[in-house]
């Protein structure tokens, strides 16, 4: 993908807790200076493999692997799915090197920095679920449930990297707590579910509400307001 389609402005600010207000002009021209100096750093990357899934009473797992997905939270998520995209996507070391250096010199576009990152890898995120829909355009492609969302195990981190071959795909690999690294980087699972013929479809729901109603921080979100 292009750098310049990490940008989003609109994102961003809500990420800093603007909400319904914008940033005066010095603010505006600081906010400008840190996404340029995202684009310069990121390196965006994704990846993502299609699965079938296998039922067996109340448990969940890839086709052909070990990995169970357990609690049930993701099994809501996949409801009535047959099959599921195991994706992840990167803006690479090179952003966090880059915040980590900032925080030395100045603390605010430090902040700046990681606003726009945060905003970035959603976009990168997005790209996964624009090019299943078009892949597979008989099914409802449903969004990105992240590792750690709701009561889906954060261990579950380490099998799905492994599983999908990550660190040769995007170089993204996890530390001991499961947590990623780069840090700038989301892994998740999307449903994929067979469209019934002769019934009209309610668009997909891909939106927040949804999302914020499987996350672990909704009940501490800044961004609730927006999400709901």
């Amino acid at each position: 993908m292009k750098k310049e389609e990490l940008l989003n402005r609109e994102e961003m600010l809500h990420y800093l807790g603007y909400g319904e207000n914008r940033p005066d002009e010095v603010m505006a021209e600081d906010i400008a200076y840190c996404e340029q100096q995202l684009i310069e750093a990121a390196v965006p990357k994704y990846f993502y493999k299609v699965y079938p899934i296998e039922r067996e009473e109340n448990r969940l797992w890839i086709a052909g692997h070990g990995l169970e997905l357990k609690g049930e939270s993701i099994k809501k998520h996949l409801e009535g799915c047959e099959l599921v995209s195991l994706g992840c996507a990167t803006l690479g070391k090179e952003v966090d090197e880059l915040i980590e250096a900032t925080q030395k010199t100045s603390m605010l576009d430090a902040l700046l920095l990681d606003a726009a990152a945060n905003a970035g890898i959603e976009r990168v995120r997005e790209k996964i679920e624009k090019e299943l829909k078009q892949e597979y355009p008989d099914y409802r492609i449903n969004w990105q449930f992240g590792i750690g969302y709701g009561d889906l195990p954060i261990e579950t981190q380490a099998e799905f990297l492994k599983l999908v071959n990550a660190e040769e795909k995007i170089g993204l690999t996890c530390n001991e707590n499961f947590l990623l690294v780069p840090v700038k980087s989301v892994t998740g699972f999307i449903g994929l579910k067979k469209r019934t013929e002769g019934i009209k479809e309610v668009e997909e729901e891909t939106q927040r509400g949804t999302r914020c109603e499987s996350c672990t921080m909704k009940d501490r979100c800044t961004l609730k307001k927006k999400c709901l």
